[in-house]
Formats: C-alpha cells, sequence, structure tokens
C-alpha cells in the first residue's frame, strides 16, 4: 500500500509556484550576486555583513543593507504596502516576516543611483579585492558554504 502511495505521488511530479511579481527594475545594470543566491542566502549575506560591521568594523558596500535598497526600493515606496514596496512583495508572497524597517529606513537614500544608472564596477571590485587581502569580508561562495 505504501509503495502505491509513493509511486502516485512520485507521478504527480513538481508543482510549479509562480514567482511573486516584482515591482521595478533595479536601477543598476545587474544584482550583486546571481538571483537565485539572493533568493536563497540574502539573509545569511545581511546577517554576516551585520557581524562584520558591529564586531569588527569592516563594511563592504557591494552587500550591505543600504545598498539593496537604493537599488531595489522605489523613492516613493511604502513599507507597509507590498504592490510598491519590493521587500515586502517578495516576504509577503513567502509568508516571511520582515522587521527590518523598525531600525532602519525603508527608502533610498538620497545618493542613491537613478534606474538603470551604471555602477563602477572595476573600481567596486577593486574595493572588493582590496578589502579581501586586507582581511575584510568573505566571499558570499564562504557565506553560503555550509
Amino acid at each position: 500500500m505504501l509503495a502505491g502511495l509513493a509511486l502516485t505521488l512520485a507521478a504527480c511530479g513538481k508543482v510549479e509556484v509562480p514567482a511573486p511579481e516584482l515591482l521595478a527594475e533595479a536601477r543598476g545594470d545587474q544584482c550583486v550576486e546571481d538571483t537565485d543566491v539572493m533568493r536563497r542566502d540574502h539573509m545569511k549575506i545581511l546577517m554576516h555583513e551585520r557581524d562584520e560591521a558591529k564586531r569588527f568594523g569592516r563594511r563592504n558596500p557591494d552587500h550591505s543593507f543600504v545598498g539593496c535598497i537604493d537599488c531595489h526600493v522605489s523613492p516613493t515606496a511604502s513599507r507597509d504596502d507590498p504592490s510598491t514596496h519590493f521587500c515586502l512583495a517578495c516576504h509577503q508572497f513567502n509568508a516571511v516576516k520582515m522587521d527590518c524597517f523598525q531600525c532602519h529606513t525603508d527608502r533610498p537614500s538620497d545618493s542613491a543611483p537613478m534606474p538603470r544608472q551604471s555602477a563602477d564596477a572595476d573600481g567596486l571590485l577593486e574595493g572588493h579585492l582590496a578589502a579581501q587581502d586586507a582581511g575584510g569580508p568573505l566571499s558570499v561562495q564562504e557565506i553560503s558554504t555550509p
């Protein structure tokens, strides 16, 4: 009987769940990491960066909370409205409670680039590599490795 149930469930296959309808495009040409990495590990990355900043005073602009907000959130977004706020849209879709904005701002800073304005990728990479050489933040691959 159990074998029949297992065969029936196996025949059902994978259930496709539609991705949440994301809001406006990011302001940069591409995210600092692949979409799959960010969906799976963004909280690990943010927590790691928080620990590096609080414990050692090392900040990595590539993976900062402010950087995420500056790139992905519209200046007119409301932290209470998932139809306007990038973070809230995904977190609500996935039924995940978000308490980031109890302390952090939920809107981009005044210095955030305008939509589709390219960042200085070479300069960011050089800064990231220099920080690593100086014992700075770890790479995403090192953070997301169990």
